[in-house]
């Protein structure tokens, strides 16, 4: 799989910071001419995990470093990955949400993880040098690029 194009942002575990990803998100979807609403799935899937990673991956309260990256595989998948110095944790060992009848019975938050799973074709996890690493894939089709506006025609 060729990859053709990369982008890399490092943020701290500070909430402001979401808002500095969702940004460079949406740029780089942009400029990869991706559907509106695969770039939205994507900012949603960052924005519960990273916002996990912040409330709750350090035991401190020193800065630390969060590392994103997109790849980009030509006509094959988009694949964004988090990094992160926290203690190990793999989010897609936590089960599946409950079912609940009513809405007073059911429980509050647990739902972000569950969110992910199903927005994204693929979820991982590893542990490397002291890092968990975080990576979710969607595979892409024609219906998730957007035509290029000055593309020119073979007609």
């Amino acid at each position: 799989m060729q990859i053709i194009n990369t982008f890399e942002l490092r943020i701290y575990n500070d909430i402001i910071e979401l808002r500095r990803m969702s940004d460079w998100l949406h740029n780089a979807c942009a400029e990869l001419a991706l559907d509106e609403s695969l770039a939205m799935n994507l900012d949603l899937c960052a924005n519960e995990a990273v916002a996990n990673i912040i409330n709750y991956a350090y035991i401190d309260h020193d800065r630390h470093e969060i590392d994103l990256y997109i790849e980009h595989k030509i006509n094959q998948s988009i694949s964004l990955t988090m990094e992160d110095d926290g203690f190990p944790f793999n989010p897609f060992e936590v089960l599946p949400p409950q079912p609940f009848d009513m809405l007073e019975n059911a429980k509050i938050g647990g739902l972000g993880i569950h969110l992910i799973r199903n927005l994204m074709h693929e979820c991982q996890y590893r542990r490397f040098n002291n890092k968990n690493i975080i990576t979710l894939s969607v595979s892409l089709n024609q219906k998730s690029i957007r035509p290029q506006q000055n593309a020119v025609s073979d007609i």
